[in-house]
């Protein structure tokens, strides 16, 4: 046994955090369907379709032209300027490519904005129904979730 390493201590905001509801939905869904059973996951927002084909040979073609190393954190150049391309041809919306942030997704943004605006206490607004994350992502970035339902007769 390896005693060189001590526990690690985590942090109190941590314990805030309440396992995750999707990933629960998504472990029963996957376990119905190693059963046999016919399931439709609706928790995750996985698509039901695999990944379209020309998106994998660009995957492959970058892999073999060594494009495998860190990027700007904000995503490359090449990728911001075709960003502002779909969104002014699908769009109609202009861009210039210093007004693209790219990140692993809309959580990940949205926690990065609340950790850099938040200071511990400040109360956020989550219009519900929301995404059952944002609470604990508040709580991570250390405000304090204010839940205000906006239901159905009041047009969400």
């Amino acid at each position: 046994m390896n005693t060189h390493f001590k526990p690690v201590r985590l942090s109190s905001r941590l314990s805030a955090v309440r396992p995750s509801p999707t990933i629960a939905i998504t472990r029963l869904a996957n376990e119905l369907r190693r059963q046999g059973r016919d399931v439709i996951g609706l928790s995750q927002g996985e698509p039901d379709f695999d990944t379209p084909f020309h998106v994998k040979e660009a995957a492959k073609a970058a892999i073999d032209s060594g494009a495998t190393k860190y990027t700007d954190v904000d995503g490359t150049p090449e990728l911001k300027r075709a960003i502002a391309g779909k969104f002014k041809n699908e769009n109609g919306l202009s861009y210039g490519a210093s007004q693209i942030s790219v990140g692993t997704g809309g959580k990940q943004v949205l926690y990065n904005a609340l950790c850099a605006t938040l200071d511990a206490g400040d109360e956020i607004i989550i219009p519900a129904p929301y995404w059952v994350s944002y609470p604990d992502i508040v709580l991570l970035a250390g405000g304090q979730p204010v839940i205000v339902p906006c239901g159905e007769a009041d047009s969400f």
